[in-house]
């Protein structure tokens, strides 16, 4: 009877968001890392321009020096086998600029990116859900085609070149970006903004990084920013940047699969 009489204690109260001197400090920490990324997109295809041109100048004596690295300068972004390198260099320095800003303000990397294992079943279902994603947005592209080839397609130039970017697409793609625009950046926005700045803001990053390759297709650059949209939403839903992985990954492999069974694949030299 006393026990039924004992006043229930208060609930404890709910902790409190993140103060608006952290909200500051995260938004130049997030300034400070597209700064640092942006600088990084310069200077590495720009440094491996010139590690060409020393490697190639001997090949070509009778050709100024000048010439020849403009010619290389003109061609390097087209060529599949200089870009894929540069795009690996890229990445692994991203996730080293990733790595010692969570590490330089005292924080755990797999709190801030929201590394949280998911069921085996659930892994699976958001493999599927990529899958079935990507040729609804198939689809939607098709009903406003782009004015000519995009510049991502025209790199498609033999059967080597194409495994070489759908291996990239499929199998590191999905890790890299996530862990970049869904984990890391999407955890600063979530801090500065909430959950609805952060699905929205790191989903329109993701796809504006994509523009150069879609280019002229402006319909297909709003396309990719749904896509980085849905992604976030996953991410955001889910609780974990595994989900947004799987997602991811099913998402590239279907369109890489697309791609493999097409009339174009087949046509092209090995």
């Amino acid at each position: 009877m006393s026990a039924a009489l004992t006043p229930t204690p208060p609930e404890p109260p709910a902790s409190p968001g993140p103060s608006r001197y952290t909200r500051w400090v995260d938004l130049w920490e997030l300034i400070l890392f597209f700064t640092i990324a942006a600088g990084l997109y310069i200077v590495v295809p720009f440094t491996a321009t010139f590690v060409l041109f020393f490697l190639r100048r001997p090949q070509f004596p009778a050709v100024p020096a000048p010439e020849l690295l403009r010619r290389i300068a003109e061609q390097a972004p087209q060529d599949v086998f200089f870009l894929v390198p540069v795009q690996l260099i890229l990445n692994a320095l991203l996730i080293l600029l990733l790595v010692l800003f969570v590490r330089g303000r005292g924080r755990r990397l797999s709190a801030t990116l929201a590394w949280q294992p998911l069921p085996a079943k659930w892994l699976l279902a958001a493999v599927v859900a990529g899958l079935l994603f990507a040729p609804a947005i198939q689809l939607l592209s098709g009903l406003i085609p782009p004015p000519e080839r995009l510049l991502f397609d025209r790199l498609f130039t033999s059967k080597t070149a194409v495994w070489l970017i759908l291996g990239m697409a499929v199998l590191i793609a999905p890790v890299v970006e996530e862990l970049l625009f869904r984990g890391y950046i999407y955890a600063l926005l979530e801090r500065i903004g909430g959950t609805r700045l952060a699905v929205l803001l790191s989903g329109l990053l993701f796809g504006s990084i994509h523009f150069y390759q879609l280019s002229p297709g402006y319909f297909q650059m709003v396309l990719i920013c749904v896509v980085g949209i849905v992604f976030s939403a996953v991410r955001a839903r889910s609780g974990t940047v595994v989900a947004a992985i799987a997602v991811h990954f099913g998402y590239n492999l279907a369109l890489s699969l697309f791609y493999l069974v097409s009339p174009h694949f087949r046509s092209l030299p090995p």
